[in-house]
């Protein structure tokens, strides 16, 4: 089964509507929020949250993602993956509720208006979990079947209402809580949204087989999660025990906004990739190719942002965090030099998990995890500049090793282009990008002598010579955007010859889902080649 190159860009097209709507909140809510919200508080949410985090993917355990890799799902296997993240998730919320005072005595100092709150914060915000778990297996039988439409809906739209919530608690006064209440009710809402566009047949029921076709995946997968949580924001809890809360939310805020290009761009590649890539595990020669362009075009977008966000970071940090915050500058700097790195590894995390190694990608991370902790604990000395360094250095780390990982376990042959050659394109967009943007920005300081209008204008002039680059020039921005343009533009003349007819549109539907059945019915089922 080939790749179907428009649909590929229909996803792409609705999952960077998604994306951009839900950074773009994202930024402006915590901007504002931070001027409201202590430093200490942030720290204190930033524990909590880490908790709640490491619940949520273990209660789930990996199954809407084991319904998304299987192709052959019968009705009973939804309900099995229903049945189990829900009664799991709410195990785990009853040991949360009764531990929450002993995780708020490990963090004596967790504390806002001399008042322990993570005990409270820790059992109310426990709740999102369940809803997590709930709605896990309808949002990857969305994914699964290519309906990025309706995510776009039932996730970017409900987290913006979130973040609005957010924003007026926090303005009045209502400080963690603010964050906390605003977590809640997306959580609450995403899964409303989901269930109304895929329910799950619940009163099927389901065997012992049904679960055990689900179980193993799912459980590997659960294990890559759990060192990805611990590489990411699980190291908070090292963290807040060796230079305090207050630092701890310094670091919290410079790793949150230097993950975003990570954490949304990544997810959405992921989204994106993970089910073309299952359709097509079994071609070596089209799953190398694909999985090369998967990496290539996320470099071309993350190294110049990555050198961008380097040079500017000051002016970042003015806009986002406020002149309080300056000290988060260094720290972000070292961050954001790992963002290639850390992008590369999350492409190859989607090639482990269609090939089903995901017993060989825990190990590896495992690995990664080892080596990151204990550079964590040897640079502490250095305070919040020596932690991210040790972050960085154990990204860096972890890329090497991945490459590794791919040579002896998927791709034998060719995997040195992998080393150097996904690189090249975003290399040469933050030469051409960057270093005018410098002397722009150099030049409107002089004549504005306001930073963030100059740094606001700079982005403007900026994002309009980029899209003019796409769409005029895009050459300019490497072969992989003269690709991706060409698609689109093919797409959009596609749609312009019929796309408004009914019976053409319905067609068209019909032809979709012929494609998706032929490719679910290439196999019986899927075990893991371990």
């Amino acid at each position: 089964m080939s790749v179907n190159k428009q649909k590929l860009v229909k996803t792409g097209i609705w999952q960077v509507l998604n994306t951009v709507v839900v950074v773009l909140s994202q930024i402006v809510a915590n901007a504002i929020i931070v001027r409201y919200v202590s430093k200490q508080e942030f720290g204190v949410m930033a524990i909590t949250n880490t908790f709640i985090n490491l619940a949520s993917f273990i209660s789930e355990a990996g199954m809407g993602d084991a319904l998304m890799q299987r192709r052959d799902v019968e009705a009973q296997h939804k309900n099995a993956a229903l049945y189990f993240s829900f009664l799991f998730s709410c195990f785990l919320y009853l040991i949360l509720y009764i531990a929450a005072p002993y995780i708020s005595s490990f963090y004596p100092d967790a504390l806002v208006n001399n008042e322990p709150v993570l005990i409270p914060a820790l059992r109310v915000l426990g709740l999102s979990f369940i809803f997590l778990a709930l709605g896990s297996s309808s949002l990857n039988l969305l994914m699964k079947r290519f309906n990025f439409k309706t995510v776009f809906f039932s996730d970017s739209l409900t987290l913006l209402l979130s973040n609005v919530l957010g924003v007026v608690l926090a303005m009045y006064g209502w400080g963690v809580w603010s964050l906390v209440y605003s977590i809640l009710f997306y959580n609450v809402a995403r899964l409303v949204m989901v269930w109304i566009f895929e329910p799950i047949p619940i009163f099927l029921g389901a065997k012992l087989r049904h679960w055990k076709d689900l179980f193993s995946y799912g459980v590997g997968l659960t294990l890559v999660r759990f060192y990805n949580f611990v590489s990411g924001f699980g190291i908070i809890l090292i963290i807040g025990k060796l230079i305090g809360t207050e630092q701890t939310g310094v670091y919290d805020r410079s790793y949150r906004i230097t993950n975003i290009p990570v954490r949304y761009l990544g997810d959405m590649i992921q989204k994106i990739m993970m089910p073309f890539m299952v359709k097509i595990n079994d071609q070596e020669d089209k799953l190398y190719a694909f999985f090369y362009r998967g990496m290539s075009l996320s470099n071309a977008l993350l190294v110049p942002i990555s050198v961008f966000a380097i040079v500017f970071c000051q002016p970042i940090v003015t806009i986002l965090l406020g002149h309080k915050w300056e000290s988060a500058v260094v720290p972000m700097q070292i961050l954001f030099i790992s963002l290639p790195f850390r992008i590369t590894t999350k492409v190859a995390d989607v090639l482990m998990r269609a090939k089903n190694l995901v017993f060989k990608n825990a190990n590896r991370k495992l690995q990664y995890i080892i080596v990151l902790c204990v550079g964590i604990v040897l640079f502490s000395k250095w305070g919040i500049t020596g932690i991210t360094a040790a972050v960085t250095g154990a990204a860096i780390f972890n890329y090497v090793f991945m490459l590794v990982t791919i040579k002896n376990h998927v791709f034998k042959k060719g995997w040195k282009k992998l080393i150097i050659s996904p690189f090249k394109d975003g290399a040469v967009i933050a030469l051409i990008s960057v270093l005018p943007s410098w002397g722009l920005y150099w030049l409107l300081n002089q004549l504005i002598k306001e930073e963030w209008l100059s740094f606001t204008i700079l982005c403007a002039v900026l994002g309009l010579f980029l899209a003019f680059a796409f769409l005029k020039k895009p050459k300019l921005l490497g072969r992989d955007f003269v690709e991706l343009r060409a698609q689109l533009m093919k797409m959009i003349k596609n749609k312009g010859k019929g796309g408004g007819k009914g019976k053409g549109k319905r067609k068209r539907q019909l032809l979709a889902e012929q494609e998706d059945n032929e490719a679910g019915s290439t196999t019986d089922e899927t075990t893991v080649s371990e």
